[in-house]
């Protein structure tokens, strides 16, 4: 006898299985075997991020930088200038227009 450290499984599935087993790795990005692993773990299985969830993160992170930046700047002179505040106002009207149209493409 052969002593593997992996065992094989042949699963049978009906149409709506097999179905509902391709559609959670479509939408997962893992492969059958990943999932199924993670499935009888009862590890999490979550969806992969969309395009526009990445490009918004991205965009958010780009805001931070810019943000972070006018951070450093007051606290080095002590002052915000009339400029500063609009531009740190504007900043956050930003973040929150991109969650609203993230949050559109999830309804």
């Amino acid at each position: 006898m052969s002593d593997h450290k992996y065992k094989q499984y042949l699963l049978w599935m009906n149409k709506e299985e097999s179905d509902t087993l391709d559609t959670l790795c479509q939408k997962s990005g893992l492969s059958k075997a990943s999932l199924l692993r993670r499935l009888i773990l009862s590890n999490p299985i979550r969806e992969r991020p969309n395009v526009d969830f990445l490009r918004l993160t991205d965009e958010i992170n780009q805001i931070g930088v810019n943000f972070n930046q006018l951070v450093r700047k007051v606290n080095a002179t002590g002052v915000a200038s009339e400029s500063d505040l609009r531009e740190a106002k504007r900043t956050n009207q930003q973040v929150y227009r991109l969650m609203r149209e993230w949050e559109k493409t999830w309804r």
